[in-house]
């Protein structure tokens, strides 16, 4: 494989977040990541209020949203009630709108203690703390059903976990993957007004500051990584929410007025920073 190609570090976080980070571009599949890798001392910390974590994310949109991914998927399966993983499941949102279709064998797992009561305490859910390497020496597939909800960007090695799903699967197991696309437009132009400025920095991932990113996906390298392992891609949207929330600062309101305008524009071009993926296991 290519040597990976240096991008430059991270010196110019938008609010003065995080620590300096050397990120690095795979020359042959783009994939983006820091190089060398960080490590948290406290995973459980990063992770440990839902609340703060998620501000930005409006509870029952997401629940809402969520539910029309679980009728897709139940169209694909052909299955009212599908056998359904849900890997890293956060707060329960998805499960949660699993439930509301009428979904009830389902699977959750999640690792942040905070996250396993907040499901608990608000849908009655409740998640599990075991790994996938244990539901698969459990031999607790095959589901009809697998759920990657912003998870896969997060991860210190994708390749593994898309392993253990395809042992977990069989011919015809769907797979839903959300993840950041990155490089995207913002990201590539955002880079652009920092090298006209004379910064060697990047505004691709957020390895060390919230929602820490390790892992920027194109459609190919995403792709690359599921054909690997047994899975066919069956449709890509690329599309994210365009808004870009300000601290209140006339700097940073019109910085985000400008990346709305951005984002926008990234959605008609297939450009967006965020990328919907339905793959089938052969």
């Amino acid at each position: 494989m290519p040597p990976d190609r240096p991008m430059d570090h991270t010196r110019h976080q938008r609010w003065g977040l995080g620590v300096e980070t050397r990120i690095v571009r795979c020359r042959s599949c783009r994939l983006v990541y820091p190089n060398p890798f960080p490590f948290p001392q406290d995973p459980q910390q990063l992770y440990g209020d839902p609340e703060k974590y998620f501000a930005v994310h409006d509870l029952d949109t997401k629940i809402r949203h969520y539910q029309q991914v679980v009728r897709g998927l139940q169209r694909r399966t052909s299955l009212g009630d599908p056998r359904t993983l849900d890997i890293g499941a956060g707060r329960g949102d998805f499960l949660r709108a699993a439930q509301l279709e009428g979904v009830s064998r389902f699977t959750g797992l999640e690792f942040s203690s905070a996250m396993v009561e907040f499901a608990h305490r608000n849908f009655g859910i409740t998640l599990s703390t075991d790994t996938l390497e244990e539901m698969v020496s459990q031999q607790r597939g095959p589901f009809d059903v697998v759920v990657l909800n912003g998870v896969l960007e997060h991860v210190y090695n994708p390749d593994a976990m898309v392993r253990c799903i395809s042992q977990l699967s069989r011919p015809g197991t769907w797979l839903y993957v959300d993840v950041p696309h990155d490089p995207n437009l913002l990201t590539t132009l955002g880079n652009l007004s920092h090298r006209l400025r004379g910064r060697s920095t990047v505004m691709n991932l957020s390895p060390t500051w919230s929602p820490y990113h390790v892992f920027g996906f194109t459609r190919g390298s995403l792709a690359h990584l599921l054909n690997k392992h047994g899975f066919e891609v069956d449709k890509v949207r690329v599309h994210a929410t365009p808004e870009i929330r300000s601290n209140g600062g006339l700097k940073d309101r019109l910085a985000a007025s400008v990346g709305t305008q951005i984002n926008r524009l990234a959605n008609l071009t297939q450009t967006a920073s965020n990328m919907r993926v339905w793959a089938r296991y052969r």
